[in-house]
């Protein structure tokens, strides 16, 4: 269930309410409705800006029609509280058993999650332009491959059939992505890859010095059109300050809380058993946002030829996971595992496989493994 749509719908039908009832216009032409993540905490899981847009042809004060729709929304069920915020934004908490039903209905879809049948089979193919129109210099083969490969399998995950012939200066493509020509290097190692001419760089060379995962994600670690300076040392670095080894280490850490929760009788997974609760702390609604949110970025990426938003995300959702896990280690009542609670750590060991799994799927999605273990 995409808490967006849903609540999109749920808006709408309140509007509609109002209308029937006569306090709106009855001719009210239709307007898109935005909802959005929420940024602050203690402001709500979701923001929505229909009061701002329907205020002005209503006759109204936003922050009036903002009162209007959420005393249909109070009502709702999965709502668990409106706010007016500013000039009449509408934010809006779900109840932990929203939370809960998303939970779920992400763990049934398993490495489904965030596919589609958009592309209905269609075959599609990559091209690749300069960013700069005027340019005559050869694009960086290494992303070319990494950021095509990417794509292609985001692509495919949408049901297209994308071709991984990617093309270099072509018009006729499906996609075309303009590629930064500006790829550099800084690094102990930096020199031997320094002198090789961009179109004779490919991924297997620089995977021979920073490893595959490393240079796949490397390359995506900047907008498609962006310069791009691969720090080596940064890349070889066994700390979170590596990108590509805090992805790495979520994975792993995901898997060991699942098999240290499995090995202590923990290894239920119900949803008709978890507890609630676990659901209702800022931080594990923090990560179900986040999850609940991965369709819609493998689908935006794709619209916009960018696996960077992809990256992005991943990155987003690891370090949330980290957060969480090392809140827990200082506030024994949010630890994933808890052998006084068997419903409680059932629902928490839930979202951390709900983690695990984007985590495996985002990852091969962008061409990187995901290590179970951190050897």
């Amino acid at each position: 269930m995409d808490p967006i749509e849903w609540l999109r719908r749920g808006v709408q039908d309140a509007i509609a309410s109002l209308q029937a009832a006569g306090r709106l216009p009855a001719d009210l032409a239709p307007t898109p409705i935005g909802i959005g993540m929420s940024d602050q905490e203690g402001r709500g899981d979701f923001t929505c800006n229909a009061a701002l847009m329907l205020a002005r042809p209503a006759g109204m004060t936003s922050q009036t029609l903002a009162g209007l729709i959420a005393g249909i929304l109070e009502d709702f069920e999965g709502i668990a509280g409106v706010e007016i915020a500013g000039p009449g934004f509408l934010n809006l908490s779900l109840a932990p058993g929203a939370w809960a039903a998303m939970l779920a209905a992400v763990l049934k879809a398993g490495g489904s999650y965030g596919a589609s049948e958009r592309g209905r089979s269609r075959d599609i193919t990559i091209g690749f332009r300069a960013i700069d129109p005027q340019s005559t210099g050869a694009l960086p083969e290494a992303r070319r491959e990494a950021v095509g490969t990417a794509l292609a399998n985001m692509l495919d995950h949408l049901g297209f059939r994308a071709d991984r012939r990617f093309r270099a200066g072509s018009e006729k493509a499906d996609v075309v992505v303009r590629l930064g020509s500006n790829l550099r290097f800084q690094g102990r190692d930096s020199a031997i890859l320094a002198g090789l001419p961009p179109d004779g760089l490919d991924l297997s060379t620089i995977a021979g010095v920073i490893g595959d995962d490393a240079a796949r994600l490397g390359m995506l670690m900047q907008p498609a059109g962006a310069p791009l300076l691969l720090d080596l040392d940064l890349l070889l670095d066994r700390s979170h300050a590596n990108p590509v080894f805090d992805l790495h280490y979520a994975h792993a850490r995901c898997c060991a809380l699942r098999q240290q929760g499995e090995g202590r009788g923990h290894g239920d997974l119900d949803a008709g058993r978890w507890d609630v609760r676990a659901f209702e702390d800022e931080g594990a609604r923090l990560i179900l946002r986040l999850l609940v949110l991965y369709p819609s970025q493998i689908d935006l990426g794709a619209r916009r030829g960018e696996p960077y938003r992809l990256l992005q995300y991943l990155c987003g959702l690891a370090g949330e996971l980290h957060r969480q896990y090392y809140r827990s280690l200082g506030a024994p009542h949010l630890r994933f595992i808890r052998d006084d609670d068997r419903l409680l750590t059932g629902a928490r060991l839930a979202l951390v496989r709900g983690v695990e799994m984007v985590l495996k799927s985002g990852l091969g999605l962008l061409g990187s493994s995901a290590p179970d273990e951190m050897r």
